[in-house]
């Protein structure tokens, strides 16, 4: 964690890369969660995304493509557009349908923050369905989840809300069921801070072969020198206690004296426990 810190420091003037008008959420053209650059492919989100011929919406919409269509990046991004409640730019494309290469313009929230493929074949794809504004501490983004399998039908769905809170890089991971009962796979989405005061967020969702389930998430945030807050879960398979607990270590700590060059820190510690049902999770109970 004190290197965690120390890296805080050196990354404090980095410039932000998001700002928040009055009515919605912008992103930065070329630094985005996204980050995609030309050359790279890219998956489609959204059940039915338009290609347009110019990079904006006035322009006329020469094709449509549906989730899971895989598309190449050719260009730098464009002027953006605010759509479902946050701005994002466009990008040139290039992609292959009924076997004809076609190019286009594609707005960057309609293609997946990342996808997973898991060995027989099906893809777990996530990314944002719209900005859901509530107050100005609680506006989030609806994150959902969408499995494919290996032919590309739709299987499930499942959302959840992220609060956007300044993290400048997304991923991803899926994990095997990490010991918990009647669940296949286990999908781990990365919202990272590279800033102080930043957190970086970790969601996961349980694939059952039926449908998606939410699990405890865990963050952690730092701020050069003066505090910290970190989350570390275990799993029954990493931590072999032969139950369905999910445990939760928490650290945070206080420098003592923030003026200090190699603070001392006040460290607190305490742990949770989530109790696996199968389907749901409860946490369970402190005892006092």
């Amino acid at each position: 964690m004190r290197k965690l810190i120390g890296y805080c420091l050196v990354i404090l003037f980095v410039e932000p890369l998001y700002t928040e008008a009055q009515e919605n959420l912008k992103f930065d053209d070329n630094f985005n969660l996204w980050n995609v650059r030309a050359g790279q492919q890219a998956t489609v989100f959204v059940a039915k995304a338009y290609v347009r011929k110019q990079p904006n919406l006035k322009a006329a919409m020469v094709d449509s493509l549906s989730v899971g269509n895989v598309v190449t990046i050719t260009s730098p991004p464009f002027k953006g557009n605010t759509i479902k409640n946050f701005y994002a730019p466009w990008h040139e494309i290039t992609y292959t349908k009924d076997g004809i290469k076609k190019t286009g313009f594609i707005w960057l929230g309609l293609l997946a923050l990342g996808k997973q493929s898991a060995s027989d074949g099906s893809q777990y794809i996530y990314g944002f369905e719209r900005l859901t504004e509530i107050s100005d501490e609680q506006n989030h983004f609806s994150t959902g989840v969408k499995i494919l399998d290996a032919n590309g039908d739709f299987l499930a769905e499942h959302t959840y809300p992220f609060t956007y809170s300044g993290q400048t890089f997304a991923q991803s991971k899926l994990l095997p069921a990490m010991g918990l009962q009647n669940v296949k796979q286990i999908l781990r989405m990365e919202f990272l801070g590279e800033a102080c005061g930043i957190p970086s967020e970790y969601y996961y969702m349980a694939w059952t072969g039926k449908q998606l389930i939410d699990l405890p998430s865990r963050y952690s945030v730092a701020d050069a020198g003066i505090y910290y807050y970190d989350e570390k879960m275990l799993f029954p398979s990493e931590h072999g206690k032969n139950n369905q607990i999910i445990y939760k270590y928490i650290e945070e700590g206080e420098a003592l004296d923030e003026n200090a060059k190699n603070p001392n820190f006040k460290i607190t510690k305490k742990q949770e426990e989530f109790q696996w049902g199968g389907t749901s999770f409860q946490k369970v109970p402190t005892s006092n």
